[in-house]
This record gives structure tokens, sequence and C-alpha cells, in this order.
């Protein structure tokens, strides 16, 4: 069994990305921090991302396919694989710098239990030109894919809702401030989020999604 004191579980979901999860993984692979495994579920892709998975030779690398039941069940079935002390996301078309997990789990272990690190990320094109993006705000300027917690704190808090089609993080998010926990915000770019129409808002059934996460934050705002 492996030691998970400091082991840090990635969870990647993918779904259709051939030509953009190697370089994902990579970004994950390249990383300074090396005790971690990646947790790579797959939503039963139609096109050669699954030949793409089985061409990695990294035993760090655990590959788990799925019937396509969205981005929030592939976590959650990661995350129930998860063997690490933390948690981390990262999605399929989205990259890390090399220091993201080593500057997040020296933060993180300065912190008490009940802490959630974030740090800034910036978007980028296919060009590469990143404009960074600031995390001062509420949740619409945080990203799941800058979240480093403890995998205990993240059970205790509950699944990603499995309902929703996007914005399953602001909910989950939501649940977590609602809870009280410590949310420490760095200043430091870790992340790079690639903006292509592939991960726009592409439909109503989407958009309606959004809005119910939306919703799900105002109403336990209120409770609070």
């Amino acid at each position: 069994m492996p030691d998970n004191k400091s082991m840090v579980s990635v969870v990647i979901p993918t779904y259709n990305r051939q030509d953009l999860i190697i370089e994902a993984i990579q970004s994950v692979l390249d990383q300074v921090y090396e005790d971690f495994e990646l947790i790579v579920v797959d939503n039963a892709s139609s096109d050669k991302t699954l030949e793409r998975l089985q061409e990695i030779k990294d035993q760090r690398v655990k590959i788990f396919v799925e019937p396509r039941r969205g981005a929030a069940f592939a976590r959650n079935t990661g995350i129930a694989h998860a063997q690490g002390q933390f948690l981390a996301f990262l999605d399929s078309d989205d990259l890390w710098l090399p220091e993201k997990l080593a500057v997040q789990m020296n933060e993180i272990q300065s912190l008490p239990h009940g802490s959630i690190v974030f740090s800034q990320y910036s978007e980028f094109f296919n060009d590469q030109k990143a404009v960074t993006r600031t995390l001062s705000g509420g949740p619409h300027n945080l990203s799941v894919i800058t979240m480093l917690i403890r995998t205990e704190d993240f059970r205790s808090l509950g699944s990603f809702d499995e309902s929703l089609q996007v914005g399953e993080f602001l909910e989950w998010y939501a649940r977590a401030t609602n809870r009280g926990m410590n949310i420490s915000k760095l200043d430091t770019v870790l992340s790079l989020r690639r903006i292509h129409p592939g991960n726009s808002v592409a439909n109503a059934r989407q958009a309606k999604d959004y809005l119910e996460a939306c919703r799900s934050i105002i109403n336990l705002r209120r409770k609070g």
C-alpha cells in the first residue's frame, strides 16, 4: 500500500479530448512535487482519447472508463478511487504550471483541517497569449482546476452534484462556504485555462444547469 500521508490524488475527467488530453496529463507528470497519483476518468469517448491514454507508460497514471454521465459523475468516480490524503482537479483541456502542487502543498500543510487552497489562473487561446484572472470577488472567479483540499474534508462536504451538467463546482463551493471552510487564495498563477468552443455553455440544458447551480448558492447563503 502506498504511503498516502502527503500524496495528492489528481482527478481528470475527459470526453473526446484526443488532441488535448496528453498535454494536460504531461503538465501533471511534469510537477516539481512528485508524490501524486493521476486518476483519469474517460466518459466512454468515441474518438481516440482512450487509445492515447493507454499509450502512457507511467505507473502513477490510473485509467477508468465509465458510461458518459458528465464531468461531475466522472470526478466523483475519480474521488472514489483516490488513495491520497489530498485532492486536486484538472480538466482535460487545461494545464498546470510545474510548481502548482509544490506551492499549494506548502500552503495547505500550514493550515488546519477544514481549509481549501486556491491559486490564480490565466486563460489562453491556442496562440498561448494569456490573460491573468484575479481571484478577488465571489466563486465565479474561482476554478476547480486551481483547488487543493484534504480528501477527508472534501468527502465530509459530499460529492459533486451529478444532476448538473455544468456549474457543479459552484454548487459544491457554495456548500463549502456555507459550512465555514477556511478559504486560502494564493496570489500566484499556477494553472492555465484553455478557451475554445468546446468549453463554452453550448446548449439550453447546460445553461439551465448553470442557473440552477447559481440558485443553490443563493439559497445556501439565505439559510446561512
